[in-house]
């Protein structure tokens, strides 16, 4: 656990010694930011969050793979993966490590958007359950997508095809459920609850459904796994 932690708090450091992380936070805020503007200068507009978590984790899988994809691919191509190979640490300790350092970025981004609720707060009378079941969503969306983008990153040592690999495997899981909608077979009915729109559906209707929830920390466990087994590939080529 100690060399998880320390894993995980230096490559926070990184995240904060180099422009990515406060891009990536600027970035987050505006684009949510001007949505929430659209919103609030709509006609009969409701102190609601529903539509702004759908924005919200839409903009969170597309810049996952960012936050993700130097993860191990930056450390493969220049060569310090070597170097950290060779200390006492386990590969499941470096894998999850990194993915720790990048979820904790995630959950500030996080943090800073609760100014949103609480303008709506300012300005109205907001569903606050909804809102808290809408954050546990996004937080265990979030805890996937980084997983996802942390298998991306193990898989090869060049970052723009961390980012592609781990943008297309996104995309799928969040567009495979419109499959369900085209018939009623036993394929549709599996993709709709692989699908990271249908099963995120629920959170912001106020509901948090421990099958939502199991789903996203499964697929989470799932990729952090094949992460770690493309670590150790490496270590015996």
């Amino acid at each position: 656990m100690r060399n998880i932690l320390t894993i995980a708090a230096r490559e926070i450091q990184s995240y904060f010694v180099s422009p990515l992380a406060y891009v990536v936070i600027f970035f987050f805020v505006f684009i949510i930011g001007f949505i929430f503007t659209l919103g609030m200068l709509g006609p009969q507009t409701e102190a609601t969050m529903q539509p702004l978590f759908h924005s919200m984790i839409f903009v969170s899988l597309m810049l996952a793979p960012v936050l993700t994809m130097g993860l191990l691919a930056q450390e493969t191509s220049s060569g310090s993966i070597e170097m950290l190979m060779t200390k006492p640490v386990r590969d499941a300790e470096v894998a999850v490590g990194k993915f720790l350092g990048a979820v904790a970025l995630y959950v500030a981004i996080l943090v800073v958007t609760l100014e949103f609720p609480i303008m709506y707060e300012i300005w109205g009378n907001p569903d606050w359950g909804l809102v808290l079941s809408g954050y546990i969503g996004l937080l265990v969306c979030g805890i996937a997508f980084m997983a996802v983008g942390t298998f991306a990153s193990s898989v090869t040592d060049n970052q723009i095809a961390a980012w592609l690999i781990g943008t297309a495997l996104l995309l799928f899981f969040w567009l495979v459920g419109w499959l369900g909608y085209s018939s009623t077979t036993w394929v549709t009915d599996v993709a709709k609850r692989i699908s990271v729109y249908e099963n995120f559906g629920d959170f912001t209707r106020g509901i948090v459904d421990g099958k939502n929830v199991l789903f996203f920390l499964s697929m989470a466990v799932i990729f952090l796994f094949m992460a770690v087994r493309a670590i150790e590939n490496r270590r015996t080529v």
